[in-house]
């Protein structure tokens, strides 16, 4: 059996104090919430690419800088196939135009230095909070649709202040994601 080889990316981190996993406590049965530490906006998936590689995407950014990004939360959005969504995710409304500059940017550069595909789509800012579960997913489909209409939204205001390079974590059943390497968006 081949080993798995882990996914990378590089992504803004929602600050723990933001508490909009809350707004996620009320889901169907079946369905995986992120643990708070999890939860960011991905400026660009590197994929299976390999350590070296992540690195010196993450590398290409070091001199980039940004002032930090004032956020709120937008609506609730099904990602992935409309008929099998694969996350539920917040988008944003305050900060949603500069993050997805910053996003376009930093994530083209990153992705060519990894020598991964950059997607010509436009980027959507959003947090992801929940998946299904694979053998599940079809049939939460409505039961999420349902979901999706009534949820909260959180309404308190974040500041997006730190990137950071994610692997996976070494133990998936209490954490998805881990930081390798984390930096202010305004340098150092």
């Amino acid at each position: 059996m081949a080993a798995v080889v882990p996914n990378w990316f590089i992504a803004l981190v929602l600050p723990e104090q933001s508490g909009w996993e809350r707004c996620a406590v009320e889901l169907p049965m079946g369905m995986r919430r992120f643990h708070p530490e999890d939860l960011h906006l991905t400026v660009a998936f590197l994929g299976s690419c390999g350590e070296e590689r992540a690195h010196q995407a993450w590398a290409s950014l070091a001199s980039e800088r940004h002032p930090p990004i004032p956020v709120t939360a937008g609506s609730w959005r099904a990602m992935g196939a409309p008929r099998s969504p694969s996350a539920y995710a917040l988008t944003l409304a305050e900060g949603r135009a500069p993050t997805a500059a910053l996003m376009a940017d930093w994530g083209r550069r990153a992705l060519t230095v990894a020598a991964q595909p950059v997607d010509g789509r436009s980027p959507l800012p959003h947090v992801t909070l929940a998946r299904p579960t694979r053998r599940l997913r079809d049939q939460l489909r409505e039961p999420m649709d349902h979901w999706l209409r009534t949820a909260p939204v959180p309404t308190t205001p974040v500041t997006l202040e730190h990137l950071a390079l994610y692997t996976w974590a070494e133990d998936r059943s209490q954490r998805l994601f881990r930081q390798v390497a984390v930096r202010s968006l305004a340098g150092a």
